[in-house]
C-alpha cells in the first residue's frame, strides 16, 4: 500500500483494477482549472481539490474506491446575491463497473462508477461526486446584507395609497380594444 504526496496532482486517468489488486491509496490535490462544470455552477473556487483515495475489494469481491475530498468555494447567496464562502466535503464509495447493467447490480452502499476501457476517468469521477455534494440552495446563516437596502410595500408608500395597480396597462388596451 503506497500513498502519493498530498500536495501532488492526481491523474486525470487511472486503471482502477490494477489500484484495487494492490490496494492502493492515493492522495492529492484536484486542480481547479480542470473543474470547468465545478467552475460554472459557483462563482468562484478558493484553492484546488483535496482528495483521499483508497481502492480495494469488498467482501462480495467487488473493485471498490473509498474516499473523501474537501474544496472552498464561493456561492451566490439567493437571498442578498452577494457571494458567500462555502466548504464541501463528501465521503463516498464507489463501485468500480463496467456497464451500466453491472452498476445496478451493485449493492445499494456503493455508487457505481463507469470505468471506460482500461482507464477510469478520475478527475471526471471526482467533479461529478462535487456537484452532487454542492447545497441545492445557498444562503448565508447569519444577516444578509444590511436590511435598510431592502423595502417592503408598506415602506415604499403602499400604506398611503400611493399603490400603482399593476393592471392599469392591460385595462387601457382593453379599452382601446372595444372602440368601434
Amino acid at each position: 500500500m503506497s500513498i502519493s504526496p498530498f500536495n501532488a496532482a492526481l491523474p486525470q486517468t487511472v486503471d482502477a483494477r490494477k489500484l484495487a489488486q494492490r490496494e492502493q491509496q492515493l492522495a492529492g490535490v484536484l486542480p481547479r482549472e480542470s473543474l470547468e462544470r465545478v467552475g460554472a455552477a459557483v462563482e468562484a473556487m478558493d484553492g484546488d481539490v483535496r482528495v483521499e483515495l483508497l481502492f480495494g475489494r469488498d467482501l462480495q469481491g467487488h473493485l471498490t474506491v473509498s474516499g473523501k475530498l474537501s474544496c472552498d468555494v464561493q456561492l451566490l447567496c439567493q437571498r442578498c446575491l452577494q457571494p458567500m464562502p462555502e466548504q464541501v466535503e463528501a465521503e463516498f464509495l464507489w463501485g468500480i463497473v463496467w456497464s451500466e447493467e453491472q452498476g445496478k447490480a451493485l449493492p445499494r452502499e456503493l455508487d457505481p462508477v463507469v470505468q471506460d476501457g482500461d482507464e477510469l476517468g478520475l478527475h471526471q469521477a471526482l467533479e461529478d461526486e462535487i456537484l452532487l455534494n454542492l447545497p441545492m440552495v445557498a444562503y448565508h446563516v447569519a444577516e444578509c446584507v444590511a436590511r435598510e437596502h431592502f423595502h417592503s410595500g408598506e415602506e415604499a408608500g403602499e400604506a398611503d395609497g400611493q399603490r400603482e395597480n399593476p393592471f392599469k396597462v392591460l385595462e387601457q388596451l382593453k379599452g382601446s380594444s372595444n372602440k368601434p
